[in-house]
């Protein structure tokens, strides 16, 4: 019987050149979701994987509570794409630490964040065949969790290939606003995973979020909504009405642009 309560988090982020214009953000967020999860109930330890041209394990296992901060040390964008070899190698150091371990004292729940804004171009130790027979063995045999999240690539094309559940790869924007909601957003539905009772069930994004830059503004009126014109005086009468929150499809539909967090299409 593995220890209740107890998380693996497991987080492989790029670190290549085309990240970045990103630094700030991405460190900023990095930041956010551990300090968040500090906050929650339960025990943690974190093992954090960046990757370019190489790959490094930053945060190799770390009790939570305890992990230091991101810094431009830890996080300096440069080079190419090594996924595979930084997704394989974080594998094999998890799996080699809790094999050590007596079951009893070993996390209950495992989980793997993927974060990448470009194709694989690097890598030299593993093929994305190998990945993807990794990452189903952990998957089928030990209920691990894999949450692949990609800008600027097919998504769900991409994590498929190396095994991932399509419920759980996701597209997101590669901007600012894009990078920060993404952070805040994985960081809501790590919350509910370490508090649920299952450690795997391929649907990781409980809950999804809309960039509000991507959703036209309204003024709600008599008669139903108007755009809001930026530097014009719209006068109306308005009534107080009590709505039910809209859904990501909702939003999406109404505003006619893409979400910066989706489940990317089949």
């Amino acid at each position: 019987m593995t220890k209740e309560n107890f998380t693996s988090i497991n987080i492989v982020v790029d670190a290549s050149g085309s990240m970045a214009h990103l630094t700030t953000d991405t460190i900023g967020g990095l930041n956010s979701f551990l300090e968040d999860q500090k906050k929650e109930p339960g025990e943690a330890v974190v093992t954090l994987c960046t990757f370019n041209t190489d790959y490094r394990l930053t945060h190799d296992f770390v009790k939570l509570a305890g992990i230091p901060s991101v810094d431009g040390r830890v996080y300096k964008p440069e080079g190419g794409t090594a996924l595979l070899d930084a997704l394989g190698t974080t594998i094999d150091s998890v799996g080699r630490k809790l094999a050590a371990m007596p079951e009893e004292e070993r996390p209950s729940k495992v989980i793997f964040l993927v974060i990448t804004d470009g194709q694989e171009n690097s890598s030299r130790r593993y093929s994305a065949a190998q990945i993807k027979s990794m990452v189903e063995h952990q998957k089928e045999r030990y209920s691990w969790e894999f949450v692949f999240m990609g800008a600027n690539v097919d998504a769900f094309t991409e994590g498929s290939n190396i095994g991932f559940a399509g419920a759980n790869s996701v597209g997101y924007t590669s901007s600012a606003v894009g990078t920060r909601g993404l952070y805040s957003n994985v960081s809501d539905n790590m919350k509910l995973y370490r508090s649920s009772n299952t450690s795997r069930d391929d649907n990781f994004f409980k809950q999804k979020l809309v960039d509000p830059a991507n959703v036209t503004p309204t003024i709600q009126g008599v008669g139903g909504t108007t755009p809001a014109t930026p530097g014009t005086t719209t006068t109306t009468t308005t009534t107080t009405t009590t709505t039910t929150p809209k859904t990501l499809a909702d939003l999406v539909k109404e505003s006619g642009k893409d979400s910066w967090l989706h489940p990317t299409k089949k």
